[in-house]
């Protein structure tokens, strides 16, 4: 008899947090982007637009990325990781590029985030893995 994990949301409520979660992210990542370009400065609206495209970029990567997960077999734990981690990666050296620093730290931040958190989440994955 296998035991399932009991769930704290409805399936309905799953489903709404889906589409929710990456918008609500994306609005922050957005904000985020807009906030690194003024540097301390006025606002204005190169730095809006540029958050706002940021933002919706990040969204819509956002749920490509959960959508192409849910489809892989689920004994895929490395692809699985490797997706999530690189997305993270890159959205995070984007996120640090705009704040004019030079490329170097940007690359060596970004790699070693997408690192540990590729190493994480294959062991979330591993050790949770259907027997």
């Amino acid at each position: 008899m296998a035991h399932t994990a009991p769930t704290v949301f409805s399936e309905p409520a799953h489903r709404v947090a889906r589409w929710v979660l990456p918008v609500v992210l994306g609005v922050g990542y957005g904000n985020w982007v807009a906030v690194n370009l003024r540097h301390g400065g006025p606002v204005t609206g190169a730095d809006v637009t540029s958050g706002v495209w940021s933002g919706l970029a990040f969204t819509a990567l956002c749920i490509a990325v959960v959508r192409i997960v849910r489809r892989l077999r689920r004994d895929l734990h490395a692809l699985h990781a490797l997706l999530r981690a690189a997305f993270a990666g890159v959205a995070l050296g984007f996120l640090y590029s705009r704040t004019g620093d030079d490329i170097r730290p940007v690359v060596i931040t970004a790699l070693l985030v997408t690192a540990a958190l590729f190493l994480l989440l294959f062991y979330r994955f591993h050790t949770r893995a259907d027997a």
